[in-house]
């Protein structure tokens, strides 16, 4: 019983810390260290994973079907990573994105050349909902051990977790000062 009044009474707490968790993940730029291998065009039908693509898309038909540029590359181990190449607009995450065709250009080229890039990305790849990290950027890079830290991310959280600290200490002030002016019959407890 003592578990479940816990759990009754932190829970929420613990899922609004795994969902801004998982926002952060999903949005705050990721590196790959990788070679290109190819790109495509597919005409994908975004269907149930749809919140994870971007909006809309220009090449939509009425029933969701739209052309989406794919980068095929692979990892130094040998495993595969494919990223999809779209514009993200005006939208979220707001990377401001309106360089696909610029991207894809890039990717054809370092495809023929075989050598390293790195590749900033934001999203996950989940094979079950068919969804794709999106590609940001392409540079090269020396080799797969020349990525280097993503000091965005870092001090992106750094900063997010020092705003979280000073909110939670103004919280409890405020909340001290107004039980110091609250009078003794309001604050008395049975």
């Amino acid at each position: 019983m003592r578990y479940a009044k816990f759990i009754f009474r932190y829970g929420w707490r613990l899922l609004l810390l795994l969902l801004v968790i998982a926002l952060l993940d999903y949005t705050l730029p990721a590196k790959d260290a990788v070679k290109i291998v190819g790109t495509e065009v597919v005409r994908t039908d975004v269907g149930s994973g749809s919140i994870f693509w971007a909006g809309g898309g220009a090449n939509a038909d009425a029933s969701g079907n739209r052309d989406v540029r794919f980068i095929n590359s692979v990892r130094d181990s040998g495993a595969p990573r494919v990223y999809r190449n779209e514009d993200t607009g005006w939208g979220w995450p707001p990377y401001l994105k309106f360089d696909s065709g610029d991207l894809q250009a890039d990717a054809q080229i370092m495809a023929n050349t075989e050598k390293w890039v790195k590749v900033t990305h934001y999203g996950w790849r989940n094979t079950v909902l068919s969804i794709y990290p999106n590609a940001v950027s392409i540079s090269e890079i020396e080799g797969p051990d020349a990525l280097g830290y993503n000091w965005f991310r870092i001090v992106s959280l750094a900063c997010l977790a020092v705003l979280a600290l000073l909110a939670w200490r103004l919280w409890n002030r405020i909340r001290d000062w107004i039980a110091d002016r609250m009078p003794r019959w309001i604050s008395r407890r049975p």
